[in-house]
């Protein structure tokens, strides 16, 4: 048997065990656990054995594309089961375009991409997304109450060889006029390490999707008090309505980072 199979056959092997494992971490895990979103352990969210090899960026000169609806939910994506039920996450083409539409079943479920990590210089995340009306019983700051009508995670450090290490996140939200545009929450759960940040209340007053940008320096210093020293190792998308059981559907367009690399 030739060198090159025998390496095709070890990876192949390798893939395997890692997915199994990283499955087995899981599901004691949420044995062992009363999970809800926020304050779930980002254990979640790196059960993944994705590398950039196996999940290329699409990069563009200074752009990196990191969702494109257009292209629906490629298999670098994971689905997973937070709590209760399953959002469900869908590609459509709607008068908004093509976007991921993501319907709260009374759940909470996670959309999730890691990657290994961008360059520091990748700075600006930019974004496109709509939301017609938020639920109007949602509370950020309140545990049971804090379902997002839409957001969008950045994951700012190595989770870990075992994938359990809470690490410092941005969580961008689309809430009700409960929440002040630019607020940044500390919880309810997880407070030193997950901030939540307020980018638009109410409902949708637009017709189309909306484009936001976030500076990540700026919105990292902001929210933990000290400069970002890593790039991205992974984002998320994350709509759900378990606690308020209130309707939701939101839309999500392109994802994308933009660098200022020399």
């Amino acid at each position: 048997m030739s060198t090159t199979k025998k390496w095709s056959g070890l990876k192949i092997r390798q893939g395997i065990l890692c997915e199994i494992s990283g499955r087995l971490r899981i599901l004691r895990f949420l044995k062992n656990q009363s999970l809800h979103w926020s304050g779930v352990c980002l254990t979640v969210f790196c059960a993944s054995c994705v590398t950039l090899d196996e999940a290329p960026l699409d990069k563009h000169d200074n752009l990196i594309v990191l969702l494109n609806p257009e292209l629906g939910i490629s298999e670098h994506w994971e689905h997973r089961r937070l709590r209760r039920g399953d959002t469900t996450y869908t590609q459509v083409e709607s008068a908004l375009g093509y976007t991921i539409q993501a319907t709260g079943n009374k759940s909470a479920s996670i959309l999730f991409r890691l990657f290994e990590p961008t360059n520091i210089g990748c700075n600006t995340l930019r974004w496109s997304w709509y939301v017609q009306k938020p639920q109007p019983g949602s509370e950020l700051r309140t545990k049971g109450k804090d379902d997002v009508a839409a957001s969008v995670f950045v994951l700012f450090a190595d989770p870990g060889i075992f994938y359990d290490k809470p690490v410092p996140t941005l969580k961008y939200v689309w809430a009700n006029d409960k929440h002040r545009k630019g607020e940044i929450i500390a919880g309810p759960y997880h407070k030193k390490y997950i901030r939540t940040v307020i980018v638009r209340t109410g409902s949708s007053v637009d017709q189309g999707l909306v484009i936001d940008r976030a500076n990540l320096n700026d919105d990292f210093l902001n929210a933990f008090g000290e400069a970002r020293k890593n790039g991205i190792y992974g984002i998320a998308i994350f709509t759900d309505n378990d606690d308020t059981k209130e309707p939701i559907v939101a839309h999500y367009g392109k994802i994308e980072l933009l660098c200022n690399i020399e």
